[in-house]
């Protein structure tokens, strides 16, 4: 459960349509983005999706940050709200009119790719133009069972952490083989 003294823990609440939401004003500032890490994160364990949890930090440190270097006024708003099944909305509100634009990746760019990844691992995600500003948002569910697994397969989870993981497990592997082989070759 969410302890209300910290600034992460948000304002539950039901959307319109009787879905829970949980939501929290954070300052413009860069230490917000963990902020809003967090309340995503102990939202979705307290709904019982976790598996969402790596890709709605990853979309959610995305939003923030471009409403922390963006947005006009001092606070911003992040939103997670329960959909339908397990699809979770993440969302940040800010008083910028600006519309988000996501950029041609350029290898030379120090940034620009953030709404590459949020469109990458969205279902789908838009911007809603509000008379004051604007909301940002993403729709993420977690995977068909069919996708996690197939017979005679691994299964995978696509997550950054998962990646790096089963990336890093690679690696382990590869070098046992090559110390196996080094070995057999200086035994000879």
């Amino acid at each position: 459960m969410l302890r209300r003294s910290h600034p992460s823990a948000g304002r539950r609440g039901v959307t319109e349509e009787g879905e829970p939401q949980v939501t929290a004003a954070l300052p413009r500032v860069p230490e917000s983005v963990s902020d809003a890490r967090r309340l995503v994160r102990h939202t979705l364990a307290d709904w019982r999706l976790s598996v969402l949890a790596d890709v709605a930090e990853l979309v959610v440190s995305e939003l923030s940050s471009n409403a922390v270097e963006h947005a006009r006024l001092d606070t911003f708003r992040v939103t997670v709200q329960r959909g339908t099944g397990d699809r979770v909305r993440v969302a940040v509100t800010d008083k910028s009119t600006v519309l988000p634009v996501v950029r041609p990746l350029d290898d030379k760019a120090e940034g620009g790719r953030g709404l590459a990844l949020v469109d990458a691992v969205s279902c789908k995600w838009g911007t809603d133009r509000l008379g004051w500003g604007k909301r940002v948002w993403a729709d993420l569910e977690p995977p068909a069972p069919d996708d996690l697994t197939s017979p005679g397969s691994i299964p995978t989870y696509p997550t950054v952490r998962a990646y790096a993981l089963y990336g890093l497990m690679l690696i382990v592997v590869a070098l046992g083989g090559l110390i196996a082989l080094a070995v057999a070759f200086d035994t000879r």
